[in-house]
């Protein structure tokens, strides 16, 4: 991320008689080649396919670190992850590989539940309201990866004693959530997650590390590959909510 970009407000460039141009966090882009610095870049083994390192840059990156990093779910630790999109399932196997002893998946659309449990869920719920069925004490770990501030709420009230509930969903930049201030009292807390908690030149090359090793699932997150030309069918696959991952070829 660029760190000029972060907490600025949005300032698209322009084009063709000054139609905005907008882009994320000064960095993204479709161009085919870009220059960065060296700094920016990171080596990874050449039989890591491309198709499958780049989705380290965000959604591993943002889910894996946020529980490695952020969280630092331990060894027995329960967890639920709110949302099994693309962060969601990167946060399931950043509770696998932590060695979470419980690791329950909350998502609306049960078609989301055979992915789920492959990245790591070792339950699958349409609901928060069924967590407390199987953690009844409530849970170590929360993470929230919808945007929703209704589930956010939902997260804190299913945190056990000294729980922590991890919010990685974006929802609106004015929105505002409400929470049970007394709820806090039990050593609990709130902790805000921005691209993992990452340091991207040894993260990444961990994950690719981890991938080479078949602890972290990559091919498995892609979905669908589609040339840079068919973009909007990519988009609108997103939006159904019918894919782990999107990639975008270029030719």
């Amino acid at each position: 991320m660029c760190r000029k970009a972060i907490g600025r407000p949005a300032r698209p460039f322009t084009v063709g008689g000054g139609r905005a141009v907008h882009q994320f966090a000064a960095t993204s882009a479709f161009a085919e080649r870009t220059v960065v610095k060296a700094v920016q870049a990171v080596r990874i083994h050449e039989d890591v396919p491309l198709t499958s390192a780049a989705l380290i840059g965000c959604a591993v990156v943002t889910g894996v670190g946020a529980v490695l990093n952020r969280a630092r779910v331990g060894r027995g630790d329960t967890v639920l992850v709110i949302g099994a999109g693309g962060i969601g399932l990167n946060v399931l196997q950043g509770a696998r590989i932590s060695g979470a002893s419980v690791v329950v998946a909350v998502d609306a659309n049960p078609a989301k539940e055979e992915v789920a449990r492959r990245f790591g869920a070792t339950h699958f719920l349409a609901s928060v309201a069924g967590v407390k069925e199987i953690l009844p004490a409530g849970v170590d770990h929360a993470f929230e990866c919808v945007g929703r501030t209704d589930l956010i709420r939902q997260a804190v009230d299913a945190l056990d004693r000294h729980g922590q509930a991890v919010l990685l969903g974006v929802p609106a930049a004015d929105a505002e959530a409400a929470f049970q201030v007394s709820s806090l009292y039990l050593d609990k807390s709130i902790l805000g997650c921005r691209y993992g908690s990452s340091r991207p030149q040894h993260d990444i090359a961990v994950y690719a590390d981890l991938y080479r090793q078949g602890s972290l699932l990559l091919d498995e997150l892609v979905t669908a590959t589609y040339p840079l030309e068919d973009f909007e069918k990519a988009a609108a696959v997103v939006r159904e909510g019918a894919v782990a991952r999107a990639v975008l070829t270029f030719s």
